[in-house]
């Protein structure tokens, strides 16, 4: 029943719907950034939230350095890109409908200009530890552009394997997809670009944005199941 209300939604409905979740989830956004950066001082959320690059800053090596360098890039703007580009590419050839290709894009354009808009409002300052990055993007500390990409580009990829497929692995996609979110998430805190609640408050737009896209994007007529 759910995937003929899908199909015969009007791509009017949709729009309007997406809009709407996007507005609503840019309030979010915002709502949070401003509670963190206004309401935080003398809290013990703004301890907690500097102790933790501290503490991670006092345990870095270089071979974790290199690690989270590489790591990192997962959610980097380019790479997220290239992968989106090949999974909607080869997620709408194997099931031969155009839905993949439309999920990926909606979500990472949407969570793209959710975070822009937020992080222009939101003029929050670095963590005020050492930044492995030698040059950092010049947005907000928050929130996390890199954590809401990899939730939007893994998580959506993760999740058109669970519908196209009822294969054992699709659980194993899954996984590697939310251990992916999380090492970039912990990359970022690690290198001192972000806080712990930059990285919470993407989690806290990206993922209803991307349920949001998956659940009003049409789906694709039954054509049997991708072993």
């Amino acid at each position: 029943m759910r995937s003929r209300r899908a199909v015969g939604r009007r791509p009017a409905t949709t729009a309007l719907g997406l809009l709407l979740a996007a507005v609503l989830l840019l309030g979010l956004a915002v709502g949070i950034g401003l509670l963190v950066t206004r309401a935080e001082t003398g809290t013990a959320v703004e301890e907690v939230d500097s102790g933790a690059d501290e503490w991670f800053a006092d345990r870095r090596t270089p071979t974790l350095d290199a690690a989270s360098d590489t790591l990192d890039e997962l959610g980097n703007t380019a790479v997220v890109l290239g992968v989106g580009v090949v999974a909607a590419a080869a997620g709408s050839l194997a099931v031969r409908h155009w839905r993949p290709a439309v999920v990926l894009a909606l979500a990472l354009g949407g969570e793209l200009a959710i975070f822009l808009t937020t992080t222009a409002l939101i003029d929050r300052p670095r963590p005020p530890v050492v930044h492995l990055d030698a040059e950092l993007p010049p947005t907000s500390s928050f929130p996390s552009g890199h954590t809401a990409a990899a939730i939007c580009l893994y998580g959506g990829i993760a999740a058109l394997v669970l519908a196209a497929t009822r294969a054992w692995w699709r659980w194993l996609v899954l996984a590697a997809a939310i251990v992916v979110v999380a090492v970039v998430a912990v990359a970022r805190i690690y290198r001192g670009a972000h806080f712990p609640t930059d990285v919470m408050g993407s989690v806290a737009f990206a993922v209803p944005w991307l349920l949001v896209v998956l659940r009003l994007v049409p789906s694709a007529p039954p054509r049997g199941t991708v072993r």
